[in-house]
Order: structure tokens, then sequence, then C-alpha cells
């Protein structure tokens, strides 16, 4: 996103890419999928911890920050990819491919079908200021809609989102295709 948005902030964080994957990680730790990083591993073990007297919104933040400082915000798909392979090794972190939109989609939908983990996308969009480019998505789930997570699910914003799900795909081709999934 061209203009992000301080962690730390009640604005709308969809599209970051430091937020994006900070819950991704985050999502990934409760399934049991812990990082190379201990202070990454830390918070998000604050944020799980029920006795915490934190506020959910301050603990997520700490993690964004984490995650901002280590792969920075304006950080290419590649970059950040291998950032994720640095942190869960390269044998859990994979894209789909095809040479198809159909292949794509199905490929989609079997991780959908045989994983409850979201995937990570890449997509142009249009921002509140007019402005096009690409951004970050979390994919939650994909029928004839594809719903996309809300990027930051510590705050009072509710961000999550659906779509057509070929608008979607024309989407994600025009971003280049990439996309980050959790494999084992």
């Amino acid at each position: 996103m061209s203009d992000a948005t301080p962690a730390g902030t009640t604005a709308a964080k969809t599209g970051e890419l430091a937020t994006t994957l900070a819950t991704w990680i985050f999502l990934l730790f409760q399934s049991g999928h812990t990082t190379s990083d201990d202070a990454v591993n830390a918070a998000c073990a604050d944020l799980t911890n029920p006795e915490s007297s934190e506020d959910p919104d301050v603990l997520g933040q700490r993690l964004a920050v984490l995650v901002e400082a280590a792969v920075g915000e304006a950080a290419t798909s590649a970059e950040a990819t291998a950032w994720l392979e640095g942190l869960y090794g390269a044998e859990h972190i994979a894209s789909f491919s095809g040479d198809t939109r159909d292949d794509r989609l199905q490929a989609a939908r079997a991780y959908q079908f045989q994983s409850s983990l979201p995937w990570l996308a890449v997509v142009v969009d249009r921002f509140p200021d007019g402005t096009v480019g690409p951004h970050w998505v979390m994919v939650e789930r994909i029928t004839d809609t594809v719903t996309c997570a809300d990027p930051y699910p510590w705050d009072d914003l509710d961000e999550e989102y659906e779509q057509d799900t070929i608008e979607f795909l024309v989407k994600w081709e025009l971003a280049g295709l990439h996309s980050v999934r959790w494999q084992r």
C-alpha cells in the first residue's frame, strides 16, 4: 500500500505487509508452527496468554513492529518470501502454481480443503486515496466468492471482505501471481 498506516493506530491496515505477515505468523503459531526467531515466538505467545492484562491491540502491534523491523514495509514479494523461508525453513513455505487460471484455482481450493490455514496473495487494488497498486491479502476461503481475512484482528476494525472469485483471480494475476502458503 502506498501510504502505509503505522502500527499502533486505529486506522485501516488492509494491504500492510507487516501487519498481514504478523497475523499470518500468529495463526501459524496457534496451529503449532513456531519460527526460528525467539522474539517473534514470544510476541505470539503473549497474544495467546489468557493471563495477560495487556490490551491485545498493544500485543498485536508489538508483533507487527517486530515483523516490520525484520522484513520492512516496502519489501518485495521475493524478499518477504525469503524472510518467511528463513523463519520456518524453505520446505514449509510454498506458493500456488499452474499454467491456467483453473489450475491455480483448483490448487487453492485443494489447499483450503486440506488445511484450515489461510494463505497470502499479492493483488492489485484501488486504495481509498485513488491510487492503484499491489498489496498483500490473507485469503481465508474460496467458494463462489473469495473471503479476505482481517489483516489485523486485534483492533476494533473489521476489515474482512468478500469479492467475486474471478475478480480476485484477475487482481492476483495482475500483481504477478505471488502467493505464500504453509506446506507440511
